[in-house]
């Protein structure tokens, strides 16, 4: 607002000094043209007496010529005349206004280039204020976020070393309790035990790889039959299926090689664990491995559990926005895991309907 006013200043005044500029300039205009139209000649100073009287007849004797020319020409072509005198104080008074007509311009044209100067002066101050301001905020936030590395760092060391231990030592004596126990109910006791103390072991487990995978930029890859990976992962997976009494069925036409990381063995494993996990007993888990084009492998895992709502789908691989989301089953940390083993490896990762009935189709993508 208050740069509109400066501007509006300028132009009113500018207009002011351009006027006075004009009507001087036509005051200045009018006086010459009155100088050189009606210019005033003095009139000729013929002096009086004898002397006088007796030069001019000598004069007019010799020269012959006519008393008035002589006359006549001295009192205009002298530079003693008033007329040359008025000429030159009508053009120094002309210079004079053209001098003060040129100051006004000069000094409207100064006052506007100024204002504009301290205009923007002011907006720069204030755009370095700004800056410096955000600067700041900038600053304080990248404390904030390495005291927040910090503490990952801290907590993740915590995951890996302070609480899996204490979850290793209890899992060892349940062993031991549960193998020379004879009282039934106490064997069910222990085996609640022991299975609840294997699941807080893998959430350790999961977290600390995830903590760990969110501070990798890249992996190192090298060319692996994604057949043998699969194969391995079901071999190791089968006894869980086996207690649903569940068939994993994976029937590979070749070998598959792919640019990928031994990590990629967590994400089949995630994938087809939690399909024998959500799926009911004696149903069939499908895995496959196409060609989806000239550059990447598509891998699918197909179950025939109780599927996911389309809202879900878009939250599923994520770990803080899946805590939102009650409905969803699981913590949600084998995913996520999943997802950014997958980012690392550039490529994707999704869920689908069944298309042959109930059930889900999660898939991922891998460099060829």
């Amino acid at each position: 607002m208050h740069i509109i006013c400066e501007r509006r200043n300028i132009e009113s005044t500018f207009p002011k000094g351009r006027a006075i500029g004009v009507t001087l300039s036509t005051i200045l205009i009018i006086s010459l043209f009155s100088l050189i139209v009606n210019p005033v000649f003095a009139e000729p100073h013929i002096p009086t007496g004898p002397s006088w009287e007796n030069s001019l007849e000598g004069s007019y004797l010799e020269s012959e010529q006519p008393i008035s020319r002589n006359i006549s020409t001295a009192g205009l072509y002298t530079w003693e005349s008033p007329m040359w005198l008025k000429l030159s104080v009508g053009i120094g008074g002309s210079l004079l206004l053209l001098m003060i007509i040129l100051s006004f311009v000069l000094r409207d044209k100064i006052d506007e280039k100024t204002m504009e100067l301290n205009s923007k002066n002011r907006q720069l101050e204030i755009e370095i204020r700004e800056r410096k301001i955000a600067e700041d905020k900038l600053k304080n936030y990248s404390s904030q976020l390495k005291s927040s590395n910090e503490l990952k760092d801290l907590f993740t060391d915590i995951l890996r070393h302070d609480l899996i231990n204490p979850a290793t030592v209890i899992k060892g004596y349940v062993e031991y309790l549960i193998e020379y126990e004879n009282d039934t109910k106490k064997i069910t006791a222990l085996k609640t035990i022991e299975r609840n103390n294997l699941k807080l072991i893998q959430m350790i487990e999961n977290a600390a790889n995830l903590a760990k995978l969110e501070n990798v930029e890249e992996l190192e890859f090298e060319e692996m039959d994604l057949r043998a990976i699969i194969e391995e992962v079901v071999e190791g997976l089968q006894p869980k299926a086996d207690d649903k009494e569940m068939h994993i069925q994976f029937v590979p036409g070749g070998n598959y090689p792919a640019q990928v990381n031994r990590i990629i063995e967590e994400v089949f494993s995630n994938l087809i664990a939690n399909s024998i996990k959500y799926s009911p007993p004696s149903s069939v888990i499908c895995i496959g491995v196409c060609a989806l084009n000239d550059k990447y492998w598509k891998i699918s895992v197909v179950d025939n559990g109780s599927g996911i709502a389309d809202d879900d789908k878009t939250h599923i691989f994520d770990r803080f926005k899946r805590a939102e989301k009650t409905n969803i089953k699981g913590t949600g940390l084998g995913l996520a895991i999943a997802k950014r083993i997958i980012e690392l490896h550039d490529g994707q990762i999704g869920v689908e309907d069944n298309p042959s009935g109930k059930g889900s189709v999660f898939w991922v993508t891998l460099h060829r």
